[in-house]
């Protein structure tokens, strides 16, 4: 039988076991009257499975995963997923890291979420970057991951996406995005004069779209709480769904859930709001950096575009 969600929230982890079984009837092509006939449970309780309205048991998992010729490894690990829901924290004093866990990515819960946050201070983030700039940070080293724009595309589509529309085909419904950036982001010359020039343009056509603001950091204001640090605070409309915070380091990405963790980042927030420029003033500054780097600035021309400097000759006193 299905279980109530602890507290009445899903946390990441049950969301990723839901989507995880999701797949496994994805995979075999079929609907969700299809496996209710499989497996012997109600549409509403499929449904409700699948969104992460109710816990999986052992038993919902092993009876599904059997009926769509899951792999047996695959089911396990979702099995373990659906023990340690009930106490995470007591599985694991018990359980320790002995045992592989779930794993999702940005994008998963990018895409469940109804409004992000982004602060970048360091460099532009994934969903706004053009393909040259992010060629340019993967051969630097300055990031791991490949592009994914089919993924980044489909989440910007929700930007325009009406709430009617969204509805009737079963969609979360529209995305608003606040992009908080610092100047120096700006004025960085990642991949050359062009290519920052092709992603001011690309930042400037974003801002123009509903849902998406984009606000730049005054470099003149001061210190502040949290200053340099780079985050995304994703918020849901589902009330089972908590915000999350989601950190990207070197080694690997860290998701913050609870309460406490995400404070100081909330905090960090609050903070900004006192050094942002306001939204026209952070236009003009797009505009601004845009027009100047329409021309390659003289560090980005090549040796033979370069003026050639004549040689000094001292003048002859006569």
């Amino acid at each position: 039988m299905a279980l109530k969600l602890v507290n009445g929230k899903a946390s990441l982890e049950v969301r990723a076991l839901s989507r995880t079984v999701l797949s496994w009837r994805s995979r075999r092509g079929w609907s969700l009257a299809e496996l209710e006939k499989q497996v012997g449970f109600s549409a509403a309780k499929l449904s409700m499975l699948c969104t992460a309205s109710q816990r999986f048991s052992t038993v919902d998992v092993i009876k599904i995963g059997n009926a769509c010729g899951a792999d047996d490894e695959e089911v396990e690990l979702c099995v373990r997923a659906a023990q340690r829901a009930y106490d995470p924290k007591m599985w694991d004093r018990i359980n320790g890291d002995a045992w592989p866990r779930l794993t999702w990515t940005y994008w998963d819960i990018a895409a469940e979420a109804t409004e992000l946050v982004i602060v970048a201070m360091d460099a532009l983030p994934e969903l706004v970057r053009t393909e040259p700039y992010h060629a340019a940070m993967l051969k630097a080293g300055a990031t791991a991951h490949e592009l994914d724009i089919k993924l980044k595309e489909e989440l910007l589509a929700r930007l325009a996406l009406d709430t009617r529309k969204a509805a009737r085909s079963g969609n979360l419904g529209p995305l608003r995005v606040q992009l908080i950036i610092s100047e120096p982001v700006l004025a960085s010359r990642v991949g050359g004069s062009r290519v920052m020039a092709d992603q001011m343009r690309r930042l400037e056509e974003l801002n123009e779209l509903p849902g998406f603001e984009i606000t730049v950091v005054d470099n003149e204001a001061g210190p502040y709480y949290g200053m340099g640090t780079s985050f995304t605070v994703m918020r849901f409309v589902e009330r089972r769904f908590d915000d999350v915070v989601h950190v990207r380091t070197p080694h690997h990405d860290s998701w913050l859930e609870s309460e406490a963790e995400r404070l100081p980042y909330e905090r960090v927030l609050d903070a900004l709001a006192e050094v942002t420029r306001t939204r026209a003033r952070s236009s003009c500054c797009l505009s601004r950096n845009a027009i100047m780097l329409q021309d390659p600035m003289p560090s980005d021309r090549s040796e033979n575009e370069r003026p050639t400097s004549r040689a000094f000759r001292p003048s002859v006193v006569r």
